[in-house]
């Protein structure tokens, strides 16, 4: 009775085999085609040193929040944003170049720091992640250690961990030929930074588009 059973059980675990290297196989291609047109538009994007967006932000802390316009424009060993109503405080327009930020407030006062963070967070109270948004805005992940990421089959962020903040990309739409993110959601603890953009400029020379 073993002996005859063994070619069955034999053939039955061939069988599943041969079904499980069906299933996973076209899988790992998946992913590694993923992961390589992630490498790519990540080398390109990483390399443009000129872009802007236009759109709105929510800042949250978990007791307190608000949102407002925001237009974030980037140059070479520059970055300048401008807030419009954002917590309820007017206009802001901040300058940031290496070594020092600048901010400027809507009744023309002016405060400026050796770095961005410890000048947003001296202004409202936590520490908005500037640095590593204006790569987590274009669907990138930030210089330094990455705690995990999901990538769909086109190469693109579905979510990302990095600094035990947790990003979500709801939506991409095309400008200029690329696909960038339009609405994220960004998470840590009671924190919460939203954007909503509606335009993004891509390159020194090109307009926003639509």
């Amino acid at each position: 009775m073993t002996c005859s059973l063994a070619p069955k059980r034999f053939a039955i675990v061939m069988l599943l085999c041969t079904l499980t290297a069906c299933t996973t196989a076209p899988q790992r291609a998946v992913d590694q085609a993923s992961l390589t047109a992630f490498q790519a538009r990540s080398g390109q994007l990483g390399d443009m040193a000129s872009w802007g967006l236009a759109g709105r932000i929510s800042l949250d802390d978990g007791d307190q929040g608000g949102s407002g316009r925001l237009k974030w424009d980037v140059a070479p060993g520059m970055s300048e944003l401008d807030f419009h109503g954002a917590l309820g405080r007017g206009a802001w327009h901040l300058q940031v170049v290496p070594g020092l930020a600048r901010l400027q407030l809507a009744d023309g006062t002016e405060q400026t720091a050796p770095g961005v963070g410890e000048l947003i967070r001296d202004q409202i109270g936590w520490p908005v992640p500037l640095d590593a948004l204006q790569w987590w805005v274009r669907g990138l992940a930030a210089p330094g250690p990455v705690e995990n990421r999901i990538l769909d089959t086109r190469g693109l962020l579905i979510s990302l961990q990095q600094f035990g903040w947790s990003v979500d990309y709801n939506r991409y739409d095309s400008f200029a030929g690329m696909q960038m993110p339009v609405r994220l959601d960004a998470k840590r603890d009671s924190y919460r930074v939203k954007l909503a953009i509606n335009r993004w400029r891509m390159g020194a020379d090109d307009d926003a588009a639509e």
